[in-house]
């Protein structure tokens, strides 16, 4: 069986995900909370669920449908752009007891970013997790800095 591995930049039909600097090593230090016998279905479920995000965007965008909220829900706010009248959302690969927070760019075309993954034992986002993001997405989608 061939290994599967979590990769840096992972790519759909049309769509593309994009880890940011350190995130792949936050997803192993998430996984070392599941249990061992876990771990490889665990990163086995995870890539499948990013695969299949950015396959489905394209379903999404020709018949208005949205992904699931259970397995993508929109976790928090975005950092607002100067103009902008409201903040946009982040949302969280939810593999319950691990989530990938992660973006839709405005600057990249048909990409998202997953700024990093967190063991997640309760319901309510962190501060740290929502400034952790907000820090990534002012990196890429302000400064211009890639991943």
């Amino acid at each position: 069986m061939t290994k599967i591995k979590l990769q840096q930049k992972l790519k759909g039909s049309k769509f593309i995900a994009v880890h940011c600097k350190g995130a792949i090593d936050s997803f192993y230090k998430a996984l070392d909370s599941v249990s061992p016998a876990k771990r490889k279905s665990f990163e086995r479920a995870i890539i499948l669920q990013i695969q299949r995000l950015l396959e489905l965007q394209i379903q999404r965008l020709l018949d208005g449908h949205r992904l699931s909220k259970e397995n993508f829900p929109q976790e928090g706010n975005l950092p607002v752009k100067k103009g902008q009248s409201k903040a946009k959302k982040f949302n969280a690969f939810k593999r319950i007891p691990i989530r990938g927070y992660c973006w839709l760019s405005e600057t990249h075309q048909n990409t998202y970013f997953i700024s990093h993954y967190v063991y997640k034992d309760q319901v309510k986002l962190k501060d740290k997790d929502t400034l952790r993001v907000g820090n990534n997405w002012n990196r890429i989608e302000v400064n211009g800095d890639e991943c």
